[in-house]
């Protein structure tokens, strides 16, 4: 028996009889000799003497006071086996093996919740990595922390997957060596991750091994390692050699690997592929190389000709012919060659042919105008370049038909000045209704409109980006917010809320938003009162108020009319708004809006909610006039009966 032993059964049988009950105690002999083999440590030291002292008076003590006894006496026994514990084992030390992190002087502690939502299953694990990446970094280089991150590529969780995949490639060419130590070629989809992240950081440096890897991967791992292949142009021959004896899906993934490359081998197999397969063209919507795009122009005219209305021809699109179009759009996005720019010229040419064709019954699809959208979605997709010359070329040949507009006004944001943008596009905007030819006008309007909903407003940085990736020339001019409020039409009108409460915000207001510069106090002048307005017309509140704190406006005086414009309100849902309302406006404002909820009488009554609301807005009121800071929802909630 070690030295200690006594102490630890002692803290045992009392476990037991907090777990079994204390009616038990008296016919416990496990605990009385427990008890009798500790008394030669009481006689040592004093603190074994209070166990022993302890464990007497438990054993002797009436049963209704043996549950308290118990518990004090198994708090000082966890105490002090706490302070006996000792860590160790034999052997020599040895350095950590390359890769796998490094020592870090965090405690197990700081790291135990991320190691466990790494290693265990259930809800909110993504964000509490999430959450400890975004704040400690440094715990993900740890030698505990690192392996449980890479096992998270197995991860049964999708997202999980992923977030440990992105955070590997995030930690860079340390962690490639762990990787690589314990590769399975036969495994699954952890090793085909391993794969992904591997290739990620190191990019045509990752050959060697890949080329090593190939003969024993299989299924997921053998689709990773052909895809990576695809960086680096060395791997053509082979991966030209792999398309020959690749079958199914594993062929395709060698085809998505040859659209990265270019050279004349690859660009004479791509040739020879779209011939024999011509919906193999969607493999190249990755590939910017003029051979492709020539392809991709050669595959969507050749397609087009064939839907083009002739004697003895049908002039719909059936499905079929939807789902080859619909391949070739893959290939044809973003592609800016010679060939594709005077396909779409000639498509411009053939427009009023097109508008004869017609959709198969059940399918939707109009052919002129699609071919439109596809063209913005190209330029968006390309950014400043050759399509930008040519949208305003077309939209110059059609001055006066909305076609070609929304093309214009991205085109122009991307190469054009700012001041030259609205001097140019504003006038299509017009400040009040024409008294004729006020539906062309308001196509027009509606044109315009279309081509600024591409560009959005970095709040970050300050930059304004077309479709969120492509700087526009320069910052939009601030004449447009002041143009958009004043505007005769709020079209478009459809479109989704920023927040997660159900409303249908108009679509032009979304635009003004996602174009408005917050910081600047001529746009916040004019923005405040319009979207006051808007609020009280539309309702709407949880989203227009929400704008208004970005603006450092409030929804003062009008919040109480627009809740009513829509069903009785979640009281959970009132508390977030005045939460949020605490963070941008003084206490006494917030007070006012607590004031005008409850006046309201616009809280739903099931559920008790509006009794809570009549107990929990007064009482706020009083705190927040108090100087007090908003609420916790806890505070509200103990309120209910």
């Amino acid at each position: 028996m070690s030295g200690l032993q006594p102490l630890y059964d002692v803290k045992e049988r009392l476990e037991y009889a907090a777990i079994a009950g204390t009616g038990l105690l008296g016919e416990d002999f496990r605990l009385q000799r427990a008890a009798e083999n500790l008394k030669p440590l009481a006689a040592a030291s004093p603190v074994f003497a209070k166990i022993d002292g302890g464990l007497t008076r438990l054993l002797s003590a009436p049963p209704e006071q043996r549950p308290g006894l118990l518990l004090d006496l198994l708090a000082l026994v966890d105490a002090v086996a706490y302070t006996q514990a000792g860590t160790g084992m034999e052997g020599e030390l040895a350095p950590l093996p390359v890769g796998s992190g490094r020592y870090c002087q965090i405690s197990y502690g700081q790291i135990q919740p991320l190691l466990a939502a790494l290693t265990t299953t259930g809800g909110g694990r993504v964000e509490t990595v999430q959450s400890a990446w975004d704040n400690h970094p440094e715990f993900f280089q740890d030698y505990r922390v690192l392996p449980a991150v890479i096992g998270g590529l197995g991860d049964s969780y999708g997202e999980m997957a992923e977030l440990c995949a992105k955070l590997l490639k995030t930690l860079g060419p340390s962690v490639v060596p762990a990787l690589r130590r314990g590769f399975d070629p036969d495994g699954k989809k952890e090793m085909a991750r391993r794969v992904e992240v591997i290739a990620a950081i190191e990019g045509a440096g990752a050959t060697p091994w890949l080329r090593e890897a190939l003969p024993e991967a299989k299924k997921d791992v053998r689709a990773a390692v052909i895809t990576a292949l695809g960086a680096d142009q060395d791997n053509a021959g082979l991966l030209l050699d792999l398309s020959k004896s690749e079958r199914g899906k594993s062929r395709e993934t060698v085809l998505r690997a040859l659209a990265l490359l270019d050279g004349e081998a690859v660009a004479d197999f791509w040739r020879a592929e779209v011939e024999k397969r011509p919906e193999n063209v969607e493999f190249l919507k990755t590939s910017r190389t003029d051979w492709a795009s020539d392809l991709a122009a050669a595959s969507l005219r050749s397609l087009l000709e064939e839907a083009l209305p002739r004697e003895g021809r049908n002039t719909q699109i059936t499905r079929e012919g939807l789902n080859a179009l619909t391949e070739c759009r893959a290939a044809v996005l973003g592609k800016t060659s010679a060939a594709m720019l005077d396909c779409w010229r000639w498509i411009d040419q053939q427009l009023p042919a097109f508008r004869q064709v017609t959709s198969a019954p059940g399918l939707h699809f109009h052919l002129a105008g699609s071919l439109g959208e596809w063209l913005l979605a190209s330029l968006c997709q390309a950014g400043p370049g050759p399509l930008c010359s040519l949208c305003l070329e077309l939209w110059e040949k059609h001055p006066k038909e909305p076609r070609y507009l929304p093309h214009a006004v991205a085109a122009s944001l991307l190469t054009r000045s700012a001041a030259e943008v609205y001097d140019t596009f504003s006038p299509f905007v017009p400040t009040a209704k024409p008294l004729l030819g006020g539906e062309q006008k308001k196509e027009l309007h509606n044109a315009v409109l279309k081509g600024l909903s591409r560009v959005s407003r970095d709040e970050d940085t300050g930059a304004y980006l077309v479709d969120g990736v492509w700087p526009a020339a320069q910052p939009l001019d601030p004449r447009w917010i002041k143009r958009l409020v004043h505007a005769a039409w709020r079209t478009p009108e459809g479109g989704g809320s920023a927040y997660r409460y159900g409303e249908a915000i108009s679509g032009f207001d979304t635009i003004l938003m996602r174009l408005a510069d917050q910081r600047d106090p001529e746009t916040r002048r004019e923005l405040v009162p319009y979207l006051r307005q808007r609020m009280r017309l539309l309702g709407n509140y949880q989203t227009y108020s929400r704008w208004l704190f970005q603006l450092g406006g409030s929804p003062g005086g009008v919040l109480g009319e627009a809740m009513k414009k829509g069903k009785p309100a979640y009281l959970y849902y009132i508390w977030e708004l005045l939460n949020d309302a605490a963070k941008a406006l003084p206490g006494d404002e917030v007070a006012g809006l607590c004031r005008e909820v409850l006046d309201a009488k616009w809280i739903r009554p099931t559920g008790n909610e509006l009794f809570l609301a009549n107990q929990a807005l007064p009482w706020t009121i009083e705190q927040l006039r108090a100087g007090k800071p908003f609420p916790a929802w806890e505070d509200w909630w103990r309120m209910r009966k």
